[in-house]
């Protein structure tokens, strides 16, 4: 039981440095971006892929462990930087009590059509998949994360700590 608990720690880690880089990458986005409508057909303004990723598996918390707080949906049209930035860490505070807890106990995530390993590997891959669509859209706009910030989002390690 002791490796399980070791391997649930290290997919907790990994799911807390991504979640991360999602507030780290709002932190460092150019103003003109946030609600700048999408250069691509039927695109999402970047606030509202910001809101997506953090509304996305909000429900199955909810359900999977009633007794803890989840953070309230963001609104795509009116969320602003600040307010996803701080939601984004109160869901992944959230994340981490809610499928921790699963993890190192039944494994169940109610709801969702995998267990709490997958939970967190699906919304890992689904945060990284929006992220590049808010890192291209950015570009596309004319305005690119600057250099620094696309290493940072790189920096798991240092990420993770935050």
């Amino acid at each position: 039981m002791a490796q399980a608990h070791g391997v649930a720690d290290a997919l907790l880690k990994a799911y807390a440095a991504s979640a991360r880089v999602n507030q780290y990458l709002v932190q460092q986005l150019p103003a003109a971006v946030w609600r700048a409508p999408s250069p691509l057909p039927k695109g999402r303004t970047v606030a509202a892929l910001v809101a997506h990723i953090h509304n996305c598996g909000l429900r199955y918390l909810e359900r999977t462990a009633p007794g803890i707080t989840v953070p309230a949906e963001l609104d795509r049209v009116r969320v602003t930087p600040a307010q996803a930035a701080r939601a984004l860490g109160a869901k992944r505070r959230a994340v981490l009590a809610i499928v921790g807890g699963a993890l190192k106990g039944d494994g169940r995530i109610v709801g969702f059509h995998h267990d709490a390993a997958g939970y967190l590997m699906y919304y890992m891959l689904h945060d990284a998949h929006h992220r590049g669509q808010i890192v291209l859209q950015a570009r596309l706009l004319g305005h690119p994360i600057s250099r620094e910030a696309m290493i940072g989002m790189w920096q798991f390690s240092k990420r993770a700590k935050e």
